[in-house]
């Protein structure tokens, strides 16, 4: 019992030792680390807001949690989706891209209300965004200038207008729907 509280009373010295002037050495000559603090978070969580990457060789909107390239319709606005689940298998090809709890618009990114009603979505100027089916992994952007669904698919790129639809020359991208 007396050795037991020898022990205690040597381990209670050596911790008040190290305590006692923020780090540094002991009188040993002994150097005892100090915790670094954990940093605390000053900016609220935006949810699943969309990552600017870089898609094939320029900057483009990403869903942050598979790093896929967002893309949108031409002819979609806020409040007038065209890309719905009675446009014949858009869903299917162009699923949306829709805000988790806690998600918050900022500057351009928005979120709106589907046009079908069946949830929300993210937009961007406006635009509804959405990702593609044809799409196997980050840095692609196959589904940009596809005509379909009555407009043509673009990325989504940050600070840039939405592309005007292509007249003319080369070839289009397969066709999904009507176009």
């Amino acid at each position: 019992m007396k050795q037991r509280l020898s022990m205690l009373l040597f381990a209670s010295a050596l911790v008040v030792a190290g305590c006692g002037g923020g780090g540094g050495t002991t009188g040993g000559g002994v150097t005892v680390p100090v915790p670094t603090p954990t940093p605390v978070a000053t900016v609220a969580p935006q949810g699943n807001l969309p990552l600017s990457e870089a898609v094939s060789g320029s900057t483009a909107w990403v869903n942050p949690s598979s790093h896929m390239t967002l893309y949108f319709l031409d002819v979609d606005t806020a409040t007038g989706g065209t890309c719905t689940a009675a446009a014949g298998g858009c869903l299917g090809v162009w699923p949306p891209f829709v805000p988790v709890s806690g998600s918050a618009a900022i500057d351009n990114l928005t979120i709106i209300v589907r046009s079908d009603g069946t949830g929300q979505q993210w937009a961007y100027q406006g635009h509804p965004l959405y990702n593609y089916a044809g799409d196997s992994g980050p840095d692609q952007a196959n589904g940009d200038n596809i005509p379909d669904f009555g407009g043509h698919w673009h990325v989504a790129r940050p600070a840039a207008a939405p592309a005007p639809t292509p007249t003319g020359g080369g070839t289009a991208p397969p066709c999904h729907a009507y176009c």
